[in-house]
Protein backbone atom coordinates (compact mmCIF):
# COMPACT_ATOMS: atom_id res chain seq x y z
CA UNK A 1 0.00 0.00 0.00
CA UNK A 2 1.18 3.53 -0.76
CA UNK A 3 1.31 5.63 2.49
CA UNK A 4 3.33 8.99 3.35
CA UNK A 5 6.62 6.95 4.51
CA UNK A 6 6.76 5.68 0.31
CA UNK A 7 6.23 9.23 -0.78
CA UNK A 8 8.49 11.20 1.86
CA UNK A 9 11.26 8.28 1.33
CA UNK A 10 11.33 9.18 -2.73
CA UNK A 11 11.20 12.56 -2.59
CA UNK A 12 13.25 13.67 0.20
CA UNK A 13 16.14 11.16 0.60
CA UNK A 14 18.45 13.60 -0.80
CA UNK A 15 17.23 16.04 2.37
CA UNK A 16 16.61 13.38 5.30
CA UNK A 17 20.50 14.30 6.87
CA UNK A 18 20.58 18.03 5.57
CA UNK A 19 16.94 18.94 7.47
CA UNK A 20 18.71 18.17 10.75
CA UNK A 21 21.82 20.61 9.74
CA UNK A 22 19.75 23.47 9.34
CA UNK A 23 22.50 17.86 -32.04
CA UNK A 24 22.04 13.99 -31.84
CA UNK A 25 20.75 11.48 -29.23
CA UNK A 26 21.67 8.33 -28.20
CA UNK A 27 19.25 5.76 -27.23
CA UNK A 28 19.72 3.26 -24.42
CA UNK A 29 17.16 0.13 -25.72
CA UNK A 30 17.14 -2.31 -22.92
CA UNK A 31 14.62 -4.87 -21.49
CA UNK A 32 13.26 -2.41 -19.16
CA UNK A 33 12.59 0.64 -21.41
CA UNK A 34 12.44 -0.79 -25.16
CA UNK A 35 10.74 2.01 -27.54
CA UNK A 36 11.63 4.72 -24.97
CA UNK A 37 14.25 7.12 -25.15
CA UNK A 38 16.91 7.20 -22.78
CA UNK A 39 20.18 8.83 -22.22
CA UNK A 40 23.23 7.06 -22.50
CA UNK A 41 25.69 7.15 -19.80
CA UNK A 42 27.74 4.62 -17.67
CA UNK A 43 28.56 7.30 -14.93
CA UNK A 44 26.03 10.21 -14.64
CA UNK A 45 27.56 12.72 -12.18
CA UNK A 46 25.95 16.17 -11.05
CA UNK A 47 28.54 18.34 -9.33
CA UNK A 48 26.09 20.61 -8.12
CA UNK A 49 22.68 19.71 -7.15
CA UNK A 50 20.28 21.83 -5.15
CA UNK A 51 17.31 20.50 -3.58
CA UNK A 52 13.89 22.88 -2.66
CA UNK A 53 11.40 21.50 -0.20
CA UNK A 54 7.85 23.61 0.64
CA UNK A 55 5.25 22.58 2.47
CA UNK A 56 3.41 23.34 5.73
CA UNK A 57 4.73 26.79 5.65
CA UNK A 58 8.01 26.05 5.93
CA UNK A 59 10.91 25.93 3.13
CA UNK A 60 14.55 24.87 2.44
CA UNK A 61 17.18 24.47 0.32
CA UNK A 62 20.24 22.72 0.50
CA UNK A 63 23.43 22.07 -2.37
CA UNK A 64 24.45 18.36 -2.59
CA UNK A 65 26.15 16.11 -5.65
CA UNK A 66 24.60 13.30 -7.13
CA UNK A 67 26.42 10.55 -8.66
CA UNK A 68 25.24 7.54 -10.16
CA UNK A 69 27.25 4.62 -12.02
CA UNK A 70 24.80 2.87 -13.99
CA UNK A 71 22.34 -0.32 -12.73
CA UNK A 72 25.43 -0.31 -9.95
CA UNK A 73 25.22 2.49 -7.15
CA UNK A 74 23.92 5.82 -6.47
CA UNK A 75 25.51 8.67 -4.18
CA UNK A 76 23.70 11.43 -2.83
CA UNK A 77 26.22 13.97 -0.45
CA UNK A 78 24.43 16.44 1.19
CA UNK A 79 26.84 20.12 1.53
CA UNK A 80 24.86 22.97 2.68
CA UNK A 81 27.90 24.63 3.07
CA UNK A 82 31.05 24.42 0.15
CA UNK A 83 33.42 21.36 1.35
CA UNK A 84 31.23 20.32 4.31
CA UNK A 85 28.89 17.19 4.24
CA UNK A 86 26.51 16.82 6.69
CA UNK A 87 24.87 13.39 5.40
CA UNK A 88 25.33 10.73 2.49
CA UNK A 89 22.67 8.43 1.24
CA UNK A 90 24.75 5.20 -0.55
CA UNK A 91 21.85 3.38 -2.88
CA UNK A 92 22.88 -0.05 -4.11
CA UNK A 93 21.37 -2.84 -6.22
CA UNK A 94 21.10 -4.72 -2.59
CA UNK A 95 20.69 -2.25 0.04
CA UNK A 96 19.98 1.61 1.57
CA UNK A 97 22.47 3.35 3.42
CA UNK A 98 22.00 6.94 5.07
CA UNK A 99 25.21 8.58 6.82
CA UNK A 100 24.90 11.10 9.49
CA UNK A 101 27.91 13.01 10.04
CA UNK A 102 26.27 15.40 12.06
CA UNK A 103 25.08 13.02 14.64
CA UNK A 104 27.86 9.88 14.00
CA UNK A 105 25.45 7.67 13.14
CA UNK A 106 23.88 5.61 9.98
CA UNK A 107 21.24 3.12 9.04
CA UNK A 108 21.74 0.38 6.52
CA UNK A 109 19.33 -2.12 5.33
CA UNK A 110 18.16 -4.37 2.50
CA UNK A 111 15.18 -3.24 0.29
CA UNK A 112 13.41 -6.54 2.30
CA UNK A 113 14.12 -5.24 5.58
CA UNK A 114 12.24 -1.88 4.83
CA UNK A 115 9.73 -3.65 2.75
CA UNK A 116 8.79 -5.58 6.08
CA UNK A 117 9.17 -2.44 8.77
CA UNK A 118 7.49 0.15 6.58
CA UNK A 119 5.22 -1.31 3.81
CA UNK A 120 7.85 0.73 0.80
CA UNK A 121 7.71 -1.46 -2.19
CA UNK A 122 11.44 -0.05 -3.50
CA UNK A 123 14.36 -1.37 -5.78
CA UNK A 124 17.47 0.39 -6.75
CA UNK A 125 15.54 1.11 -10.39
CA UNK A 126 13.08 3.56 -8.50
CA UNK A 127 15.81 5.56 -7.59
CA UNK A 128 17.91 5.55 -11.06
CA UNK A 129 14.83 5.77 -13.29
CA UNK A 130 13.44 9.37 -11.82
CA UNK A 131 16.88 10.26 -11.51
CA UNK A 132 17.80 10.31 -14.84
CA UNK A 133 14.25 10.43 -16.87
CA UNK A 134 12.98 6.61 -17.23
CA UNK A 135 10.29 4.51 -16.91
CA UNK A 136 10.11 1.90 -13.53
CA UNK A 137 7.53 0.02 -12.24
CA UNK A 138 8.00 0.42 -7.89
CA UNK A 139 7.60 -3.20 -6.96
CA UNK A 140 9.15 -4.65 -10.34
CA UNK A 141 12.62 -4.11 -11.26
CA UNK A 142 12.81 -6.39 -14.47
CA UNK A 143 9.42 -4.95 -15.48
CA UNK A 144 9.59 -4.16 -19.48
CA UNK A 145 7.15 -1.75 -21.19
CA UNK A 146 4.56 -4.53 -22.52
CA UNK A 147 3.42 -4.71 -18.52
CA UNK A 148 2.07 -1.56 -18.74
CA UNK A 149 -1.29 -0.53 -20.22
CA UNK A 150 -0.95 1.91 -22.98
CA UNK A 151 -3.62 4.47 -24.54
CA UNK A 152 -3.02 7.18 -26.50
CA UNK A 153 -4.17 10.67 -26.15
CA UNK A 154 -2.94 13.34 -29.14
CA UNK A 155 0.35 13.13 -29.60
CA UNK A 156 0.74 11.80 -25.93
CA UNK A 157 1.08 7.93 -24.35
CA UNK A 158 -0.46 7.13 -21.51
CA UNK A 159 1.89 4.69 -19.79
CA UNK A 160 -0.07 2.84 -16.94
CA UNK A 161 1.25 -0.04 -14.52
CA UNK A 162 -1.07 -0.93 -11.30
CA UNK A 163 0.01 -3.48 -8.79
CA UNK A 164 -1.09 -4.28 -4.58
CA UNK A 165 -3.63 -1.03 -5.49
CA UNK A 166 -0.55 1.38 -6.12
CA UNK A 167 -1.31 3.13 -9.98
CA UNK A 168 1.84 4.35 -11.45
CA UNK A 169 1.12 6.77 -14.51
CA UNK A 170 3.68 7.91 -17.14
CA UNK A 171 3.04 10.50 -19.49
CA UNK A 172 5.46 10.09 -22.93
CA UNK A 173 5.92 12.52 -25.36
CA UNK A 174 6.04 12.49 -29.45
CA UNK A 175 9.55 11.54 -28.77
CA UNK A 176 9.59 8.88 -26.91
CA UNK A 177 10.45 10.63 -23.56
CA UNK A 178 9.21 10.48 -20.28
CA UNK A 179 7.43 13.74 -19.78
CA UNK A 180 5.80 13.44 -16.15
CA UNK A 181 5.13 10.69 -13.71
CA UNK A 182 2.45 10.10 -10.86
CA UNK A 183 2.30 7.01 -8.66
CA UNK A 184 -0.88 6.55 -6.52
CA UNK A 185 -2.84 4.95 -3.85
CA UNK A 186 -6.40 3.24 -4.50
CA UNK A 187 -6.94 3.30 -0.82
CA UNK A 188 -5.00 6.06 0.31
CA UNK A 189 -4.96 10.02 -0.21
CA UNK A 190 -1.08 9.86 -0.63
CA UNK A 191 -0.15 10.74 -4.48
CA UNK A 192 3.62 11.59 -5.69
CA UNK A 193 3.73 13.20 -9.36
CA UNK A 194 6.87 14.63 -11.26
CA UNK A 195 7.81 16.61 -13.99
CA UNK A 196 10.80 16.97 -15.95
CA UNK A 197 11.81 20.74 -17.00
CA UNK A 198 14.70 22.86 -18.09
CA UNK A 199 15.61 21.08 -20.96
CA UNK A 200 19.53 21.93 -22.30
CA UNK A 201 22.05 19.89 -24.15
CA UNK A 202 24.63 17.96 -22.79
CA UNK A 203 28.16 18.23 -23.47
CA UNK A 204 27.46 15.14 -26.24
CA UNK A 205 24.37 17.19 -27.36
CA UNK A 206 21.77 15.12 -25.90
CA UNK A 207 18.97 17.56 -24.51
CA UNK A 208 18.02 16.77 -20.82
CA UNK A 209 15.78 18.29 -18.18
CA UNK A 210 17.96 19.51 -15.53
CA UNK A 211 14.65 19.94 -13.25
CA UNK A 212 12.44 17.51 -11.31
CA UNK A 213 9.36 19.38 -9.87
CA UNK A 214 7.79 16.89 -7.08
CA UNK A 215 4.36 17.32 -5.60
CA UNK A 216 3.34 15.09 -2.70
CA UNK A 217 -0.14 15.24 -1.00
CA UNK A 218 -1.77 13.11 1.75
CA UNK A 219 -4.88 14.88 0.31
CA UNK A 220 -4.71 17.95 2.67
CA UNK A 221 -0.74 19.07 3.08
CA UNK A 222 1.05 19.20 -0.05
CA UNK A 223 4.89 18.98 -0.54
CA UNK A 224 6.80 20.46 -3.34
CA UNK A 225 9.98 19.54 -4.13
CA UNK A 226 12.67 20.77 -6.84
CA UNK A 227 15.75 18.95 -7.66
CA UNK A 228 17.76 21.14 -9.52
CA UNK A 229 20.69 19.95 -11.49
CA UNK A 230 23.59 22.89 -12.39
CA UNK A 231 25.81 20.78 -14.62
CA UNK A 232 25.66 16.88 -15.95
CA UNK A 233 29.05 14.80 -16.54
CA UNK A 234 28.45 11.67 -17.92
CA UNK A 235 31.06 9.06 -18.25
CA UNK A 236 33.51 10.47 -15.63
CA UNK A 237 35.14 8.37 -13.57
CA UNK A 238 33.80 8.89 -10.34
CA UNK A 239 34.28 7.35 -6.72
CA UNK A 240 31.77 5.74 -4.86
CA UNK A 241 32.44 5.62 -0.75
CA UNK A 242 30.50 3.67 1.06
CA UNK A 243 32.67 3.59 4.03
CA UNK A 244 31.35 4.13 7.50
CA UNK A 245 33.73 5.35 10.24
CA UNK A 246 33.88 3.05 13.62
CA UNK A 247 32.69 5.04 16.26
CA UNK A 248 29.43 5.75 14.37
CA UNK A 249 26.81 4.67 15.87
CA UNK A 250 23.96 2.59 13.33
CA UNK A 251 20.61 3.16 14.19
CA UNK A 252 17.08 1.40 13.14
CA UNK A 253 14.11 2.11 10.31
CA UNK A 254 12.01 3.10 13.16
CA UNK A 255 14.88 5.75 13.97
CA UNK A 256 15.43 6.50 10.31
CA UNK A 257 11.02 7.19 9.25
CA UNK A 258 11.13 9.07 12.73
CA UNK A 259 12.64 11.92 10.79
CA UNK A 260 10.50 11.74 8.11
CA UNK A 261 7.49 12.00 9.97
Amino acid sequence: MLNKRFIYFITLLGLLLSFQACKSSKIDKTKNTSMLQNIDYETFNVPKVTFSVNGNGHSISVNGTLRIRKDSAIMISVQPFLGMEVGRAFITQDSLMIIDRIHKRYFKASYDEVGKKSDIGLNYNVFQAIFTEALFAYDNPKAKISDFKETTIGDLRMLQYASSNVIQEFVVNNENRVQQASVMSEKTPYSLHWSYTKFNALDNGYIFPHQIKFQTSDGKRPKNMDIDYKKIELDKKLNFDSSVPSNYEKVSIEDLLSILM
